[in-house]
């Protein structure tokens, strides 16, 4: 008489990893306050920084185009005749590090000036026009190669008998680098600071679930249970809960943005021009998901190493 036996079937090592993701996700379910917490903790922590950033790079985007756009304004004396500023803005053209020359002449730094204030009748009443005669002077190079130059140049043309005064715009771009620089330190010490937050949160979420089940545990290690076996699941629930809590902070971050587009594009244009902030592009918000996900594993990992040891 023959006796037949089932064989055990084992599981792929790809099957056993997907149902153990698959179950893990599930686990999360099973306790929906706790879980929504953490991820809303893990979100609110990592858009903090993302939006410092976010900042600092339209920041360091608007220092550049400023440095391709900075001049020297040089503003002429009044009674200077016609004759004589052609002479002059052709002494200016002489110079090899002159990429460009243009004359405002007052009546039109009047006009232009009335319609971006606005006061338009106020000024009608003014006995004269008060606008210096402007020549604006575009250096040719990049201007942090050529701000020695420029001012070099600048202490030249206020020499000549025409021009009453002379300034070089760099002083409010170097303010505004700092100011990126400010935004981008705080971007890594809020981000450093807060992804300790997010550490202490996961690691104290799976340690909770690792204390109600501890039991187990160790029934699974007298057994011959391994280490990475019992690891296993709490890894991937720690997996779940970066990717959640990394794709939270981006929508966060992503809505914070376009909510103030519009009331950064409003005091762009009192100033006569338009800007629209700049977004996280796709590299940056995966390499912000990633981050999600490691700080979060390496939260969970440092709960299991302490409950494993405990249970040893």
């Amino acid at each position: 008489m023959s006796v037949n036996k089932n064989p055990i079937v084992k599981d792929s090592f790809i099957v056993t990893h997907w149902k153990t993701l698959r179950d893990s996700f599930l686990t999360l379910g099973r306790n929906p306050v706790r879980t929504v917490v953490t991820v809303v903790l893990i979100a609110v922590s990592l858009a903090v920084p993302m939006t410092f950033y976010v900042f600092y790079n339209n920041a360091y985007i608007i220092t550049n185009s400023l440095n391709d756009n900075s001049q020297i304004s040089l503003y002429l004396k009044e009674g200077v005749l016609k004759d004589e500023i052609d002479v002059l803005i052709s002494k200016i053209k002489k110079n090899p590090n002159i990429k460009s020359v243009n004359f405002i002449s007052k009546e039109q730094g009047l006009e232009e000036f009335s319609k971006i204030s606005g006061f338009v009748e106020p000024l009608e009443l003014l006995d004269k026009n008060p606008l210096p005669d402007v020549i604006e002077i575009v250096p040719s190079e990049d201007i942090s190669n050529t701000k020695a130059v420029a001012e070099e140049m600048l202490h030249e043309f206020v020499s000549y008998p025409e021009v009453e005064q002379g300034k070089f715009d760099f002083m409010w771009i170097q303010k505004l680098e700092a100011i990126a620089k400010l935004l981008r330190n705080l971007a890594l010490s809020v981000g450093i600071l807060l992804s300790l937050g997010v550490i202490l949160t996961v690691a104290n979420t799976i340690r909770i679930n690792l204390l109600a089940h501890k039991d187990e545990i160790e029934i699974m290690k007298i057994f011959g249970a391994t280490d990475s076996f019992v690891s296993r699941p709490y890894l991937y629930i720690g997996f779940w809960l970066g990717l959640i809590g990394g794709f939270l902070a981006w929508w966060l971050n992503t809505f914070f943005i376009i909510c103030i587009t519009s009331i950064i594009d409003n005091i762009a244009t009192l100033y006569g021009g338009s800007y629209t902030l700049t977004q996280l592009t796709f590299s940056e918000s995966l390499v912000s998901v990633i981050i999600s996900i490691t700080l979060s594993i390496i939260a969970t990992k440092l709960s299991l190493n302490r409950i494993l040891h405990e249970t040893c």
